[in-house]
């Protein structure tokens, strides 16, 4: 059994990430896995002051908000699943906010078997465009095993990804977790 951590940060309750992420936490979940769907958009989290106090003190931010527990729950992690809808070129706030906050371990990011889920309401050439920033958080983890990327393309409006067959992918690809 291996301890899933899925990051959606989309900010729609039904959108097309946010969608597939509930298909790969069932596929996962059916072959045993123990996983955690965290909604960013849910979560209070203030952005990084860049004050380098958690590099004085421990590791600890001075900001007091949900991004402790989500530290605990990312470093506890076995395979980390990271899903954003793609604006303006670029992974959500949402998602940005989460990578910037996790300085304080940016040292002791830890090993994690990798997936991205990604949509976009334009082709795939936005998405690759997009993955910068994704791809940079990645390559500061201590190891990693990039093991799976759906791509959701030209779907612009929430929920469409229901009628395509990426969605089954989603499932099957949490199942082979």
């Amino acid at each position: 059994m291996k301890r899933v951590f899925i990051l959606s940060s989309s900010p729609r309750k039904n959108g097309n990430s946010q969608r597939l992420c509930e298909q790969f936490k069932a596929g996962a979940e059916s072959v045993g896995h123990l996983v955690t769907l965290v909604r960013l958009a849910e979560k209070k989290l203030g952005f990084c002051r860049a004050c380098d106090a958690c590099m004085r003190n421990g590791g600890t931010c001075v900001l007091k908000d949900d991004m402790q527990e989500l530290l605990v729950q990312f470093q506890a992690a076995d395979v980390l699943v990271l899903a954003t809808p793609v604006y303006f070129y670029g992974v959500s706030a949402q998602m940005k906010t989460f990578i910037d906050r996790t300085y304080p371990i940016w040292q002791h990011l830890g090993s994690k078997e990798v997936y991205y889920i990604v949509s976009a309401g334009l082709g795939r050439d936005v998405i690759r465009r997009s993955l910068g920033d994704l791809d940079g958080f990645v390559e500061h983890l201590e190891h990693y095993e990039m093991r799976g990327r759906l791509y959701a393309d030209n779907v612009m409006e929430a929920g469409m990804v229901c009628s395509l067959p990426v969605l089954e992918e989603a499932y099957r690809m949490g199942t082979e977790v």
